[in-house]
C-alpha cells in the first residue's frame, strides 16, 4: 500500500511541473507570429542572402551536373561555338569546374562573399554571350550549353540570365553590407536575443536564473 501511494505521489509531483509550463507555453503561442515577423525585420538581410545564395548554389550544382554527366554532349555543342577549338575545349573543362567552385564558395559562410562576387561574374560571361547571339555578332541558331534541361530562346534566355545577374549582384551587397556593419550588428542581436529568450517561459523558468543574469533568491529546502 505504501508502494502504491509513493507511486501516486510521484506521478502528481510531476503534473505540478508539467502543467504550469503547459500554461505558459499556451500563453506563450499568441505572441508567437508577433516574434517571428519582429525577427524577419530585423534579420531580413541575412534571410535574404541566404534565400539567394541557396538559389544561385542550387542554380550552379544543377547545371555543372548535367554538363558533367553528359560530358560528351557538352564538348560537342562547345565545339560547335564561335571560339578556337583550343579554346573550346579548354572552356567544356573549366566552366563546370568554375560553377561548382562558385557553388562551394556560396556554402561557407567565411567565403559566401567570394562565391556570390564569383557568381556575379560568370552571370555576366552568360549574359553577355546570350547579348552577343541576340545582336548577331555570331549566329543565334547555335546550340545553347548553359546545361539546363528545358531548351528556350535566346531572348528569354538572355532575360532570364539578366534576372539571375541581378539577384547575385543584390545578394553580394547584402552580404557586404552585413560583414561591414557586423560589430554593431552583433551587439544588436545579443541583446534581441536576450529578449527572446526572457519571453520564452521555457528558457526563461529552465535557466535558474533571473533575466538580469542573477542567481535565483529562493531558499530552497530539503525534503
Amino acid at each position: 500500500m505504501s508502494n502504491t501511494n509513493r507511486h501516486i505521489s510521484y506521478q502528481d509531483l510531476q503534473l505540478e511541473k508539467i502543467l504550469p509550463q503547459l500554461k505558459q507555453v499556451i500563453r506563450f503561442l499568441p505572441r508567437l507570429p508577433r516574434l517571428i515577423v519582429r525577427f524577419c525585420l530585423i534579420h531580413w538581410k541575412e534571410i535574404a542572402v541566404t534565400f539567394y545564395g541557396s538559389l544561385m548554389m542550387g542554380l550552379w550544382l544543377f547545371v555543372a551536373h548535367n554538363k558533367i554527366i553528359n560530358f560528351d554532349q557538352n564538348m560537342e555543342g562547345m565545339l560547335r561555338q564561335p571560339f578556337p577549338r583550343s579554346l573550346a575545349i579548354f572552356l567544356a573543362y573549366t566552366v563546370p569546374g568554375s560553377e561548382l567552385i562558385a557553388a562551394v564558395l556560396i556554402g561557407f559562410h567565411r567565403t559566401r562573399l567570394i562565391g556570390l562576387g564569383f557568381s556575379a561574374l560568370l552571370m555576366t560571361a552568360f549574359t553577355a554571350y546570350v547579348g552577343l547571339a541576340i545582336l548577331h555578332i555570331w549566329s543565334d541558331k547555335l546550340p545553347c550549353n548553359c546545361g539546363l534541361i528545358i531548351q528556350i530562346g535566346w531572348k528569354k534566355h538572355f532575360i532570364f540570365n539578366v534576372f539571375l545577374l541581378l539577384i547575385s549582384c543584390w545578394a553580394f551587397v547584402l552580404q557586404w553590407w552585413i560583414l561591414k556593419s557586423k560589430p554593431n550588428t552583433d551587439r544588436r542581436n545579443k541583446t534581441h536575443r536576450n529578449k527572446i529568450a526572457r519571453s520564452i517561459p521555457i528558457l526563461r523558468s529552465g535557466s535558474g536564473k533571473n533575466p538580469n543574469g542573477l542567481k535565483c533568491s529562493h531558499t530552497h529546502t530539503k525534503e
